[in-house]
């Protein structure tokens, strides 16, 4: 097959079509880096960037360290040209995320804008329910109480908590994973959790008051009792795997019984404990 010769001026055609496809994407591409640098101009002006940050719902938490971790977030640029703190393309997902890994205590979180220059942070702060002190109570009973976190009505160790003398929160001592930091954890599985904390208050409608628990390695669970003149602290003994719907059922059953109940309260001053492992049938000695 022989090639068919191209006239001079479908070549000159082609060759001058080809120049100006060249011509307008050197000036397409030309018109694009000047569209960058305006937006990258434009992400800074003042009229459109934040400069303040208000922060509302803080009580525990400090204000100043929460600004601070936002402006972290917004210092800098997209791809060294957009400015983060513009208006319209700040990071919120950056800024959520970061105040939630340093403040386990926030709860809920949002971000908004009030106006063009002002990030308004809203936070509800957790609630301290109950204190998580460790996996087991200290041999020096003047130690309990210390080195202890907060914990929500989940379950979740949220925050470092003072010293607390006395019985001012109900303190768990509970087993963790090895060499695992408490702090943002869930100290148990949130539906046990639950189960125990009703387990509790059932257990202090009967007449009781507890105030720690104790969940030992060996899957036994002692519930301590407040002291009324008592030396030590009564307690209330269980298995980790006993139904406690049927521990209250037979607990109660034996509170209603004048027998049982009335010596209870008589001698609770030298009250050991209430045993509650056998099926059936409640062991209690009195010191």
């Amino acid at each position: 097959m022989r090639d068919i010769p191209k006239s001079p001026r479908i070549i000159e055609i082609k060759r001058k079509r080809r120049r100006k496809m060249i011509k307008l994407s050197i000036l397409l591409f030309l018109i694009f880096i000047l569209l960058v640098i305006g937006l990258s101009y434009l992400s800074r002006e003042k009229h459109i960037v934040i400069n303040n940050i208000k922060v509302n719902g803080a009580h525990v938490l400090n204000q100043e360290d929460i600004i601070e971790i936002a402006k972290n977030e917004m210092t800098g640029k997209y791809l060294y040209l957009f400015s983060r703190n513009n208006t319209f393309i700040y990071p919120s997902n950056d800024i959520h995320k970061a105040l939630l890994i340093n403040f386990p205590r926030i709860k809920e979180l949002s971000l908004g804008l009030n106006g063009l220059n002002e990030l308004e942070i809203n936070i509800e702060e957790r609630k301290e329910e109950f204190l998580y002190c460790g996996d087991s109570i200290p041999e020096d009973k003047e130690k309990i109480g210390d080195n202890c976190y907060f914990l929500n009505d989940d379950g979740l160790i949220f925050d470092e908590a003072p010293y607390f003398s006395g019985d001012i929160y109900f303190k768990y001592y509970i087993p963790l994973e090895e060499n695992t930091e408490p702090l943002g954890k869930e100290m148990l599985e949130k539906d046990r959790f639950h189960e125990l904390s009703y387990f509790f208050n059932r257990i202090d409608k009967l007449g009781f008051k507890s105030v720690y628990f104790e969940m030992a390695k060996d899957g036994i669970n002692y519930l301590y009792l407040e002291k009324r003149d008592n030396k030590n602290n009564p307690k209330i003994i269980f298995r980790n795997s006993d139904n406690l719907d049927i521990l209250l059922e037979n607990l109660t059953l034996a509170m209603k019984k004048d027998e049982f109940s009335g010596e209870i309260k008589q001698k609770y001053n030298i009250l050991e404990y209430i045993d509650l492992k056998f099926k059936n049938k409640i062991l209690y000695k009195f010191q």
